[in-house]
């Protein structure tokens, strides 16, 4: 079995359990974040290119495709790009591209942070049937048990 298959499997858990939680996150404006994860689960059948873009302040700081295949019953294939974008907090932005369709872009941005966890943004994306594609973000510090592959930063 696919090892990313597996862990997206595991994290689609975590994002049912958030879910609605992003309109209760707003508060008081951080200025930065570190940017801890990036996901996006192809739930639907058929095998897809994602494209991911990551900008921080401004300036790109990743960019990648992944050949993700279609589900196969309960298994969820994910393109989960390594964390090349390094520990720099910042004001971050995150693009996918499904195959050559348009960009949809989701910015971590006016969330309250308590510091620790909460100051780790995780930014996941749904790929639906009809390739209709959900992307939000997450505080880390919002999730039971984080996705098991959350980036390692030295401190």
């Amino acid at each position: 079995m696919n090892r990313r298959a597996l862990l997206a499997s595991f994290a689609t858990g975590g994002i049912v359990s958030t879910a609605g939680c992003l309109d209760s996150l707003t508060g008081t404006q951080n200025e930065s974040f570190q940017l801890g994860y990036v996901a996006v689960h192809n739930f639907t059948e058929n095998a897809h290119q994602i494209t991911i873009r990551v900008m921080r302040n401004g300036a790109s700081v990743h960019r990648s495709t992944h050949d993700v295949a279609g589900r196969d019953g309960v298994i969820v294939e994910s393109a989960i790009p390594e964390c090349d974008w390094g520990s720099t907090p910042g004001r971050y932005e995150v693009a996918v591209r499904i195959d050559d369709g348009d960009w949809v872009t989701e910015s971590f941005q006016g969330y309250d942070t308590d510091g620790g966890d909460c100051s780790v943004a995780l930014a996941e994306g749904r790929l639906r049937e009809e390739e209709r594609l959900d992307l939000g973000y997450h505080r880390a510090c919002d999730y039971d048990n984080s996705p098991d592959g959350l980036c390692s930063f030295d401190q």
